[in-house]
């Protein structure tokens, strides 16, 4: 059934009533539910990992990688944990809040959905036209596990340029978080600048290695937690690092990616192999490439090339396992290079032995608001892990 703006305003008038239940349902309850229909999903995302497959373009593979490890984070101890640091000041939930959900990542969907419904927050969800199946079945599972609380989460689908659509569905909530591009982030906020907007744009993130990482004794280790950050997802999310900084004094950068290209990256090719490549991601990969080759040093592989970059001057890539090494003098340099991408930059993967010393260099930059987390877990944040330089709730209560 197409959607209509009266439809609209019915379903998110439905969703509101439900979350006085949902808001009213005593913590242990809520915690419980979501526990257990994140398992549920776990179960019915390994049976439709080929039609998932189909719906991302991603490999079978990785689509079980990426249910398995996200839903994996939806555990009773987290929960309890970002419940109680959220609600520490006593503020209330809002009354409905409508959300955009991106495309690039299917599973993005569970912590933009999850973490309001734990807080007692109903939620009026617009699926991305790129993926609409994992939506789909985490609404069920959240229904099937209890059909009372699951009434306080709705879904459609429309065009974003519908914008009487649009109109509908934004003007029912109290509150509107957006998961896309710039772009659409931009649009909405001019259509509706009274309505309070969560704004999750564009943004790309990096990685630092320092000498303990590229020591002979953790290179292997660090190689491996490497490749993984950059293969999941096929690089396609805002946390896939399309740089990777190396403390130069330990290993040049030419070394270090032809290290990553056969010990890292065409090892985890068969492990999560990489889905097929679009066609003007095709187009702009081979470009990236070609202007590397000129530049410096390019290792290819069948499914990936590695980028050594001389100097500052990154040219980011588009994605789909393609990557820039570049030698550096210590984080202070590395955080240097990355200080002009402000708030677009949202993470940066770390070794454990330089992570105090990065911290440091990252918190007295004021326009950067990433996070930092180890190496090998860029692409699986913790539930409660800050997103764009806030707390995950930010905005969800008053």
């Amino acid at each position: 059934m197409s959607e209509s703006a009266s439809r609209i305003r019915e379903q998110a008038a439905a969703v509101r009533r439900a979350g006085k239940q949902l808001k009213a349902t005593a913590l242990d309850t809520r915690i419980a539910w979501l526990v257990s229909a994140a398992a549920r999903l776990t179960k019915s995302s390994l049976e439709a990992r080929q039609s998932l497959a189909s719906a991302t373009g991603l490999s079978p593979a990785m689509v079980e990688w990426g249910a398995r490890t996200t839903l994996a984070t939806v555990d009773t101890r987290g929960l309890r944990a970002l419940h109680d640091e959220a609600t520490v000041r006593g503020e209330s939930p809002v009354g409905l809040l409508s959300l955009v959900l991106a495309g690039n990542l299917f599973t993005a969907s569970v912590r933009g959905i999850l973490v309001p419904l734990l807080l007692g927050v109903p939620v009026l969800a617009k699926a991305s036209s790129r993926d609409r199946l994992f939506p789909a079945m985490l609404v069920d599972a959240l229904c099937e596990t209890d059909p009372d609380l699951g009434a306080a989460l709705g879904l459609v689908f429309f065009s974003g340029a519908d914008e009487p659509l649009e109109e509908a569905f934004v003007d029912a909530a109290d509150t509107v978080a957006v998961y896309g591009s710039d772009e659409t982030v931009s649009a909405i906020r001019e259509r509706h600048p009274e309505l309070p907007l969560i704004a999750h744009g564009h943004g790309v993130s990096a990685a630092y290695c320092g000498p303990d990482a590229l020591s002979s004794y953790h290179v292997a280790g660090t190689l491996e937690s490497l490749a993984l950050d950059i293969c999941a997802y096929d690089q396609r999310g805002c946390l896939s690092p399309q740089i990777v900084y190396v403390d130069e004094r330990a290993v040049s950068a030419e070394s270090f990616a032809t290290q990553l290209g056969a010990l890292g990256l065409a090892a985890m090719e068969e492990r999560l192999p990489r889905g097929p490549l679009p066609i003007e991601v095709g187009a702009a990969q081979a470009q990236w490439r070609g202007l590397a080759e000129v530049a410096g040093t390019l290792v290819r592989g069948d499914t990936f090339a590695i980028a050594a970059v001389g100097g500052p001057d990154v040219r980011w890539s588009p994605g789909y396992r393609n990557v820039s090494v570049v030698g550096v003098d210590g984080p202070e340099a590395a955080v240097e290079a990355l200080s002009p991408l402000g708030p677009a930059l949202k993470c940066v993967g770390v070794d454990e032995a330089s992570r105090d010393r990065l911290g440091d260099v990252l918190a007295r930059r004021d326009e950067l608001g990433a996070y930092m987390c180890s190496l090998g877990t860029m692409q699986t944040p913790a539930l409660d892990a800050p997103a764009d330089g806030k707390p995950i709730w930010h905005g969800l209560l008053r």
